[in-house]
């Protein structure tokens, strides 16, 4: 009798740690099986950044997915430096361009208030800056697909791969456009923006 017991509590031991491991796993797992989503995927992988979209947060994930037409769109020269075999600096600018917090409403349960998150995640020896969903201003993008769901990580489908910058150094942003967001994504299209990109002058 005891040892159907103990059986039992190992089953559901286990069942318990599949189910968690599962949850944890959803979005790697999706992108990785996407023929749209896999150039994203292998670009986590290159960065070695898997960890983000794994690790436990108290803020649920926004990742603005550009697909694999939209890498194969960008300049020559950027993709061959975003695909350099040497170097993965590029790789990690690029996941951490499209990685965001969840937004106030859902962590603080009120819509009147105005927080600047910035979630700071230890990986490999750095502290990765993850800014917040609800303080970014999205530009260019109209393409915007629906969102998909996958466990705590919302993915929103864009036509374009995003170039982001702090709004105050946007010129092409009103002073209440500004003043209401802390960072402005766009696409990446004109050359100082790839150059800036390429020379690490942007967040």
């Amino acid at each position: 009798m005891k040892f159907i017991k103990f059986l039992f509590i190992l089953c559901i031991i286990f069942l318990i740690s599949k189910s968690y491991s599962n949850e944890h796993e959803g979005v790697l797992s999706y992108l990785k099986g996407s023929d749209k989503y896999s150039y994203f995927y292998k670009l986590i992988k290159k960065a070695n950044y898997e960890k983000l979209f794994i690790k436990e947060s108290k803020f649920k994930k926004v990742l603005y997915i550009p697909d694999n037409d939209a890498f194969d769109r960008l300049p020559p020269r950027l993709q061959k430096y975003i695909w350099d075999e040497t170097d993965n600096d590029a790789a990690k600018k690029v996941i951490k361009t499209h990685l965001y917090t969840g937004s106030v409403k859902q962590v603080f349960k009120d819509p009147n208030k105005k927080v600047v998150i910035v979630e700071r995640i230890e990986l490999n020896g750095e502290k990765v800056k993850i800014y917040s969903n609800s303080d970014l201003f999205v530009k260019d993008m109209v393409n915007k697909k629906k969102a998909i769901i996958k466990d705590y990580t919302e993915i929103v489908p864009v036509s374009c791969v995003m170039y982001l910058q702090p709004s105050f150094s946007d010129d092409r942003l009103s002073d209440l456009e500004k003043k209401e967001s802390f960072v402005t994504s766009c696409c990446m299209l004109s050359d100082q923006e790839i150059d800036n990109f390429m020379k690490g002058d942007t967040i």
